[in-house]
């Protein structure tokens, strides 16, 4: 292809026509296709890439970057990328005004598939040399460190036979950088630089390239769209500070340094860093700064009022001492010396619990004690016989001094325990500890509760602790402990009682299991039991208990004559085991295979049975049959659905407890139509409400799963016209029934869904019915947890919101408050996005909502108003002359707490908004603000404040003084 400008053009084309680039978009793609030489082109160029004038210079090299910019990076070969390194190495030397243009196309160049290796050091030099990166504008600079990168990461060869001068160029280039988006970019990016090229001398150069920078003190502008915030900055210079061995090792001394700063970044950043650091670091290098270390972490642990003023720092304080531990237990001298440093100072704390360090103090060692076994050792040998010594004092001690010294006992223990080195401790010491925390499982009475709960925390952690003798004692206690109605130590119990069930599985059956097991439950609290029974259904997935807790659950659920109390606790408790502890083989194998227990209940439900025992016995089968295999659920639908007589209440709990999360695989097609059809009178009949609510639940569960075959879809349609009869008979439950199949259909995007919510919506004006139809619409939107709906459409929440807007928004000024009620339900549900792009439609709608006099529709629509009203958006600005009335309107209205809440909530959002837009209404609002702050409610009461004080401000602000 010819180039469509000539040598004597050129030059005028670049000086006179502002969209040269535009033009040259064209040659870009010849260039990528082959169909022009990049040679031929910077050749045709020559005149102004040449020319006397520098800006004609400047704007011919442009154009040339700007080419090499939108070039695909493996449209130029070798031979070429060099000619053209060649030629921007050598307009390095030009004016300054082409500058930016030639780094344009060095970095261009750097991002060349073919770049050769041979150039990176005549480029680099060159731009070294004669381009000072910091005397560049921010653009170029980024464009600078870009080159730098790009060719390191390509060419490190030929880069680290440069040496150590390749380093200073690179240094010279980053140093000083103040841009946050080219910090960005640099701690990105050097870590890996670092790692990668040998520091030689320049070790503690690098490092002070980057230190100074810390700690990163950022505050970004909120208007800025690139979201760069001060922890992201302080976590990537961390990073570059610890990127090799060789600059972390002068990482502790700045930490230390910077430690001393007022500022909490500061300290809460240095702390981080030794954390950092530490991994790569040897323990000799740390050991001589023990010292420093430890008085400045003092400082920041021990001093009064720290711990309640900033708990942050404490807690990172804390895990920097435990890190610094860890590190320290590579070489045991050294670990003893950290830890000698660390009690010697603590020790006037420790040896006096009433002191107020002395639970800081104590927070110390045992951060130090969870670092390591040697640790914990060390720890507990030198503490527990300070402890001790505090307990058998010759004067009186305070209770609330003993109970601090037991539980500080009880968490020495546990960093052992957490270590598993209990039985290295010193056999005599912990002879004492368990012979203290015996005697106390030993005491009657509620004198010592907080004493016997850290005795339980102490057994549950390290049961290794306590003698067999001495076990006996405990068991005992613990089975006192359980039988206690409404313990205050029922969490430590059981957590206790879990912890020797599986180290010493024989002798809790036997001394605990069997005793609680023969109590007398028919007598004992519903509170007692279900405790009880809960601790046993802990137990179940434990190796060794699952058959004796099951079988005890088991008689319990099928007693003759049946205590339905302990039975519905008992379907309980299998129940949780089965979803709260994940095992499926307990479901399948054990209750499914093992003990029948679908097939007992069939035998064994009847219509004597009270609701909440039919009731908790549809849930477990529930959750038996969820985790059974397809076929297995198959072959149980096939044998045991068809006998059900759902008119009776005992089948119908079995066929909720068959359906009610049946795998959708499973066909129902030949029991479908009489399954839909006896509910559904079942429905419109019963007066039981919990058996109305069983069909309801099965009857969406079946739609949403129904085929969608011509017989199905005839199944729905006499349905529906069997139900719009019994609405003509003013039948509130066919309105109900009619919600629930709409609900099923509606999830899975069913093309009859449409029709059932403007049947429902027609009647909003019922005299009779529209009540009921305001609950149909809740029902449609609201989520049922235990409710199954295997089909799930996406977007058929927006779906259903488009249904109704386009069924009821022609009659907007008419809508009675059932319509404004069923409305608010919808738009609950709806996702937030959807309404904000439909606001213009939706916004009348919800002031209208807000001037009901049902609260519930007020509550509904306030919430979605209240989040616009925070979000500023333009809607709610052009209608504050309606919303503010209808909020000084709610702030009083007594029916509702949570009404004048969120108005107040809302007025004092609306205090954000420009001042121009509410001073016309600052003095009436003002004014009808004083009512809310004698509210009878403490909670409007604080609201009604913080709303006064801020519009009591709108309009004072003072102007800003010319300049």
């Amino acid at each position: 292809m010819k180039f469509p400008w000539s040598h004597t053009t050129i030059v005028d084309m670049i000086k006179n026509d502002h969209k040269l680039e535009e033009k040259c978009n064209h040659v870009t793609a010849d260039i990528a296709a082959g169909k022009l030489d990049m040679a031929k082109f910077v050749e045709e160029l020559g005149p102004a890439l040449t020319h006397t004038e520098a800006d004609v210079r400047a704007k011919g090299t442009t154009l040339l970057s700007h080419v090499l910019h939108d070039l695909p990076s493996d449209s130029l070969n070798a031979e070429q990328v060099k000619l053209l390194c060649v030629f921007y190495g050598d307009r390095t030397l030009d004016h300054n005004i082409v500058t930016p243009a030639v780094l344009d196309g060095v970095e261009a160049l750097s991002r060349m598939t073919n770049f050769p290796s041979t150039c990176a050091v005549p480029l680099l030099q060159s731009l070294f040399k004669r381009i000072p990166c910091q005397s560049q504008k921010k653009a170029e600079r980024t464009l600078y460190f870009r080159t730098i990168t790009q060719v390191s990461e390509r060419c490190q060869v030929e880069l680290k036979e440069w040496g150590s001068d390749f380093l200073y160029g690179v240094i010279g280039a980053i140093e000083s950088e103040r841009d946050p988006r080219n910090l960005l970019y640099l701690f990105e990016h050097m870590p890996t630089f670092i790692r990668a090229f040998p520091m030689y001398h320049l070790a503690e150069e690098m490092f002070e390239t980057f230190a100074c920078y810390f700690p990163i003190d950022f505050h970004p502008n909120p208007n800025d769209p690139n979201d760069i915030t001060r922890s992201m900055l302080a976590e990537r210079l961390a990073d570059c500070l610890c990127a090799t061995s060789e600059l972390a090792v002068f990482a502790v001394p700045l930490l230390l340094e910077k430690m001393e700063s007022s500022l909490l970044v500061a300290k809460l950043d240095s702390l981080a860093l030794l954390v950092r650091c530490l991994s790569l670091l040897e323990v000799r290098q740390v050991a001589e700064h023990y010292g420093e270390l430890w008085n400045a972490l003092k400082l920041e642990l021990l001093l009064p009022g720290v711990k309640e003023a900033d708990k942050e720092l404490l807690d990172a304080g804390l895990t920097a001492v435990r890190e610094l531990s860890r590190h320290a237990s590579a070489d045991e001298p050294s670990a003893k010396l950290l830890l000698d440093q660390i009690l010697v100072s603590l020790m006037a704390s420790l040896t006096d619990a009433s002191s107020k360090q002395f639970e800081t103090s104590l927070r110390v060692v045992l951060s130090c004690a969870s670092a390591s076994e040697f640790c914990a050792l060390y720890v507990a040998d030198k503490l527990l016989p300070m402890l001790l010594a505090q307990l058998n004092p010759d004067s009186y001690i305070e209770i609330r001094i003993e109970n601090r010294l037991i539980d500080s006992l009880q968490r020495i223990m546990a960093a052992c325990a957490k270590w598993c080195c209990v039985g290295k401790l010193d056999p005599s010491l912990v002879g004492q500890v368990q012979k203290l925390f015996v005697q106390i499982l030993q005491q009657t009475g509620s004198d010592g509760s907080e004493q016997t709960r850290s005795a339980l925390r102490a057994v549950s952690c390290a049961p290794e602790m306590i003698s067999s003798e001495n076990r006996y004692v405990v068991y005992s206690k613990l089975v006192l402990l359980m039988l206690v109605p409404d313990s205050p130590q029922a969490d430590a119990v059981e957590e206790c009682l879990s912890s020797l069930a599986i180290r010493y599985s024989e002798e809790v059956k036997t001394l605990v299991l069997s005793k609680l097991m023969s109590h007398d439950f028919a007598t004992a609290e519903q509170a007692l039991v279900r405790r009880i029974f809960k601790s046993f259904g802990k137990l179940i997935v434990c190796h060794g208990y699952t058959y004796k807790m099951v079988d005890f659950l088991m008689a319990k659920i099928f007693a003759q004559p049946v205590d339905e109390r302990l039975a519905i606790v008992a379907m309980d408790t299998l129940t949780d085991a089965v979803e709260l502890g994940g095992w499926n083989e307990l479901a399948k194998g054990e209750l499914y295979v093992q003990y029948k227990l679908i097939d007992r209940f069939v035998e064994y439900a009847n219509d004597d049975l009270g609701s909440e025992y039919l009731h908790s016995m549809a849930h477990l089968m529930t959750a038996v049959v969820k985790r059974l295999p397809v076929e297995e659920q198959k072959e149980l639908i096939l044998k045991r659905l068809p006998p059900l007589k759902l008119q009776q209440r005992a089948d119908l709990y079995l066929a909720s407890g068959l359906l009610g999360y049946l795998d959708e695989s499973v066909p129902l097609v030949d029991h479908f139509e009489n399954l839909v059809t006896d509910l559904t009178q079942l429905a419109l009949t019963t007066d039981d409400e919990r058996v109305r609510g069983v069909c309801h639940r099965l009857l969406c569960s079946l739609f949403n799963r129904m085929p969608d075959d011509e017989h199905h879809r005839g199944v729905l349609k006499r349905l529906l016209t069997l139900l719009r009869g019994e609405l003509k008979k003013h039948n509130h439950q066919a309105v109900l029934v009619l919600s629930w199949i709409g609900k099923g259909l509606i999830s899975r995007g069913h093309a009859e869904a449409g029709e059932i919510v403007d049947d429902i919506a027609e009647l909003l004006d019922h005299p009779t019915l529209g009540h009921v139809a305001t609950l149909a619409f809740e029902i449609l939107t609201v989520e049922f947890p235990q409710l199954h709906l295997a089909l799930v459409r996406n977007l058929f929440k927006q779906k259903l919101f488009v249904w109704v807007m386009k069924k009821l928004e022609a009659k907007i000024e008419q809508y009675a408050g059932t319509h404004l009620k069923a409305l608010a339900f919808v738009f609950k549900a709806t996702p937030h996005v959807v309404l904000r792009m439909n606001l213009a439609k939706v916004g009348p709608v919800l002031l209208r909502c807000l001037a009901q006099d049902d609260d519930r529709t007020v509550v509904e629509a306030m919430t979605i108003v209240l989040r616009f009203t925070r979000e500023q958006d333009p809607f709610v600005k052009d209608h504050l002359q309606t919303l503010i009335p209808a909020l000084l309107k709610l702030i009083v209205r007594q029916s509702s707490m949570n009404v004048r809440i969120e108005a107040l909530e809302c007025l004092l959002c609306i205090c954000q908004y420009p001042t121009f837009l509410l001073l016309p209404f600052k003095v009436n609002v003002l004014s009808e603000l004083q009512k809310p702050l004698d509210d009878r409610k403490r909670l409007v009461r604080n609201a009604a404040v913080a709303a006064r004080l801020q519009w009591f401000m709108v309009g004072s602000e003072q102007p800003k003084p010319d300049k």
